[in-house]
């Protein structure tokens, strides 16, 4: 399952609504809740691919109830992080196709593996000479939307202190006035959050979870389709 089709999985929108609005989040959520019936369906032949889809499916709840909160408390940093870590389980849930198209392996070995600690950072995959690293599985999934590997530099930043925090913090910089000598003085807000945020700054990082999430809700979709459930 890896082509541009994944992209339709969208909410639709009503003219007054705009792409990453609130109540797409709750539409998408109570999509989520109902799989869960599909998955626990399984067969007990698919019994770990069972617990590997319905923790990424929670995985992406805790991260979204997270991600709402940071946006609405204008916590742009933790915004952004939450995005990065929507993007991994996405692209970590994809390695249930590559292992179906990798020799002696299958989708149910994969998600045995990773329950008991196995990392997959440590696997190939479809006979790839290099390891399924963080980069590897962003680049596999690239087809899926050109943005992907854009979103993936820009909150990769975020993860690990990096010029991305430095940056974020001379934003919160503010002039007050030029002194004689040409010196600014000014103030700057240490706190955890945007000071006076356009209300629209963050339409794109809302947007951009919300579209992963909606990727990884059409394949769990898929995976319940082929288990028959």
């Amino acid at each position: 399952m890896m082509n541009n089709n994944s992209e339709c999985a969208m909410v639709n929108s009503t003219p007054a609504e705009r792409f990453g609005d609130w109540d797409q989040y709750e539409k998408l959520r109570s999509d989520l809740y109902g799989m869960c019936a599909r998955v626990l369906a399984f067969p007990q032949k698919n019994e770990h691919e069972r617990h590997f889809l319905l923790a990424a499916i929670r995985r992406t709840l805790s991260l979204e109830k997270a991600f709402v909160q940071s946006v609405e408390s204008n916590n742009g940093q933790m915004a952004m992080t939450l995005v990065r870590l929507n993007l991994d389980t996405l692209a970590r849930f994809y390695t249930l196709y590559w292992a179906e198209q990798t020799e002696g392996m299958s989708a149910e070995s994969l998600a045995k593996d990773i329950a008991q600690g196995k990392s997959i950072k440590n696997m190939k995959f479809k006979k790839s000479k290099e390891n399924a690293t963080d980069r590897w599985l962003i680049e596999q999934i690239k087809p899926l939307g050109k943005w992907i590997p854009i979103v993936y530099t820009k909150t990769s930043g975020a993860i690990h202190f990096s010029d991305f925090h430095i940056s974020q913090l001379i934003q919160q910089f503010k002039a007050a006035e030029r002194l004689e000598d040409g010196s600014v003085l000014g103030e700057i807000s240490i706190g955890p959050g945007e000071r006076d945020s356009d209300p629209e700054l963050y339409r794109e990082v809302r947007q951009a979870f919300l579209h992963i999430s909606m990727m990884l809700a059409e394949g769990i979709r898929h995976r319940c389709e082929l288990a028959c459930c």
